[in-house]
């Protein structure tokens, strides 16, 4: 007897989080909203969590990796490896009283991997975003003694989530979990005021290029508790600490000449300092959720989750954000998983909802956002990978007020390879 090992794939696995940072370099939002706080906090999950309506604290899959809840590991066989790996496709539309532009992007989305240590203890690895900068706002205003200034305001960057969790069984039907990130990234931000009516009046421009890195930590919890008829009843909660992260900047802000080819011209330098070391204060989130199983047949559920933005700091200084929350409701519907002489009955249909309100609070509106989700799961005959499609339309924000609404519609195409890796061999 001999056992089939899998010395090369682990290598492999560490190889291609590693190709993939670069991947992750790319811009991958176009929100004015980004502006504030650490940028626009990323929900894009796997194309399954995102088409249940973002849905994850209580939902568990042998088939799927779900890291909105570390605990979830545990449903992974005992026997198998599970690789997750997707692209988004980003369309917007941002709106005001005044106009509207549309912006298309397209990145890589995710890289998963889920496997068991042993029958009680299973682990995850993976690569997500955590949040995205990327914005290109301008605010022109007439005075009758100086004319037109305009203000133009841009951003890009983001930060990244490289992560390591594990889920313990500790009694038959309740396991504990916990991720281990490494978050790090850049955030480049550039104000500039300029006087396009004088060809002598001194522009300002202030740029600030922030760099961060640190280990966060976030932990859950799932309860199964068996009904009737194979129905299950999952319970979940998910909470992740206060995080003080380190960072550091690069400040310069010069006034400047217009040349006339419409080049800058440097004229002082007001203030200049690199490498400034400083803090970042993500807060303290927390949630809970439930959700019905059915295994193979369908699931249905509800999360909630609540952070204390308020609590926010970035090198000391506030940003005037609000207390976050948001709903997740979802289902999936298998009509026949094993009906192989209708390949639609195996295809797995998904639906969901999600409303919230964001950290942000301008000119006395609360920035809410809702969207409502849809994907399909299609499975490759005679095998558990699948190809998922996750779409995603909703509207933030309001024109209320000289604000900005945002609509967008995204798009995300995955897959989830399902194998049998630690399988013992028989030889004879």
């Amino acid at each position: 007897m001999s056992i089939k090992t899998n010395s090369l794939r682990f290598p492999f696995i560490f190889s291609l989080l590693l190709f993939n940072l670069t991947l992750f370099s790319q811009i991958r939002i176009a929100s004015p909203y980004s502006r504030f706080g650490i940028g626009d906090i990323s929900n894009n999950n796997n194309a399954w969590n995102m088409s249940l309506g973002q849905l994850g604290i209580a939902l568990r899959s042998p088939y799927h990796v779900n890291f909105i809840n570390p605990a979830s590991y545990s449903a992974f066989d005992s026997l198998s490896f599970v690789f997750e790996g997707g692209f988004n496709g980003k369309f917007v539309t941002l709106r005001s009283d005044l106009q509207s532009a549309s912006r298309n992007y397209a990145s890589l989305g995710y890289l998963l991997f889920g496997m068991p240590v042993t029958k009680w203890w299973k682990t995850s690895l993976g690569l997500v975003p955590f949040s995205d900068v990327g914005y290109n706002v301008a605010d022109y205003k007439e005075y009758p003694n100086s004319g037109t200034i305009a203000r133009l305001y841009t951003g890009s960057g983001g930060i990244n989530r490289l992560y390591w969790g594990n889920a313990f069984r500790l009694f038959k039907n309740f396991s504990i979990g916990v991720n281990v990130s490494y978050l790090f990234g850049s955030m480049a931000r550039e104000a500039l005021v300029l006087f396009p009516d004088s060809v002598n009046a001194m522009n300002f421009k202030e740029a600030f290029y922030v760099t961060m890195s640190d280990l966060h930590y976030n932990f859950g919890a799932q309860y199964k508790v068996k009904l009737k008829d194979d129905l299950s009843l999952n319970l979940g909660a998910v909470y992740s600490p206060t995080l003080s992260m380190a960072s550091k900047t690069d400040i310069l802000a010069t006034t400047f000449l217009v040349t006339t080819s419409g080049g800058e011209s440097p004229r002082d330098t007001i203030f200049k300092t690199a490498g400034y070391k400083g803090r970042i204060i993500i807060p303290m989130m927390i949630g809970g959720g439930f959700a019905f199983d059915k295994p193979d047949k369908w699931s249905a559920g509800i999360d909630y989750k609540w952070q204390n933005w308020q609590a926010f700091k970035a090198f000391g200084q506030g940003d005037s954000l609000v207390n976050s929350w948001q709903i997740n409701a979802g289902g999936e519907i298998i009509p026949g998983v094993d009906n192989y002489t209708n390949y639609l009955a195996r295809v797995h249909y998904r639906l969901g909802f999600m409303y919230g309100r964001t950290y942000l609070h301008l000119r006395g509106q609360d920035l809410n956002e809702y969207a409502i989700t849809f994907g399909l799961g299609f499975p490759l005959r005679g095998m558990r990978t699948m190809v998922n499609i996750g779409a995603q339309y909703g509207v933030r924000g309001t024109t209320a007020n000289s604000l900005i609404r945002e609509n967008f519609f995204n798009v995300v195409i995955g897959f989830s390879i399902y194998e049998r890796w630690f399988v013992k061999r028989k030889y004879f």
